[in-house]
């Protein structure tokens, strides 16, 4: 009952936030992609966690009872459809500004494909899809608790890179920059949302109770 309200709440919560808290840092900019951009990168995001998480139960009971590579499987296969339409909701955004070519819309992709912020963006199309899409359809592989935990942790830190290359060539126009802030901050808010996590997780049945087709 309440997951379909929940989901329509998030996803209003996740547009409004992507406006206030990241296209706002360029007033002068905007785009009816990005909503959706970050709601498919939230999934894409969830889903990599959860395969990692998986293969890190999978060594304890009782998960390693009951999941098998068929289990993997299916999450590898759902992993590879979103990061298809990451990439398609990405290359969409940069297609439809780059067809209309107006002064008001092209800045925001000028700064970021030059200064050496267009290598940030090569990693992306290579590290962000190209090398997981490739990777992923290999059934074999998605079968491979090990090699799909590997990459399922190699996406969540190209969605780093990801949120890094909307954000912070804004702030630095010029050219490409780090500061120990720029991981310092990320892994500090990390630190704190994965101790609570893990703490609900430790309190919480790992399986669901009294699920007939787990008997």
């Amino acid at each position: 009952k309440l997951a379909p309200p929940g989901l329509i709440f998030w996803a209003l919560t996740v547009t409004f936030m992507s406006i206030d808290w990241v296209l706002s840092v360029n007033p002068k900019w905007f785009s009816t992609m990005f909503g959706l951009l970050f709601m498919v990168s939230q999934g894409l995001t969830s889903m990599a966690f959860l395969i990692a998480l998986m293969v890190f139960l999978s060594k304890r009971k009782p998960m390693s009872e009951v999941l098998t590579a068929r289990h993997l499987h299916d999450l590898g296969k759902f992993l590879l459809a979103l990061v298809m339409v990451w990439a398609y909701f990405s290359f969409s955004q940069f297609l439809i500004i780059w067809a209309g070519n107006l002064p008001e819309e092209i800045p925001w992709y000028l700064t970021r494909l030059n200064g050496g912020w267009e290598y940030v963006a090569l990693l992306l199309v290579f590290g962000h899809f190209a090398l997981p899409f490739a990777l992923l359809l290999s059934r074999d592989l998605k079968r491979n608790f090990k090699l799909l935990a590997g990459i399922a942790v190699f996406i969540l830190c190209m969605r780093l890179v990801d949120l890094y290359w909307l954000v912070a060539p804004d702030f630095r126009k010029q050219s490409f920059g780090l500061s120990w802030l720029d991981f310092a901050a990320p892994m500090g808010l990390i630190g704190l949302w994965l101790a609570y996590f893990l703490f609900q997780l430790e309190k919480r049945p790992l399986m669901p109770i009294n699920n007939p087709n787990l008997e």
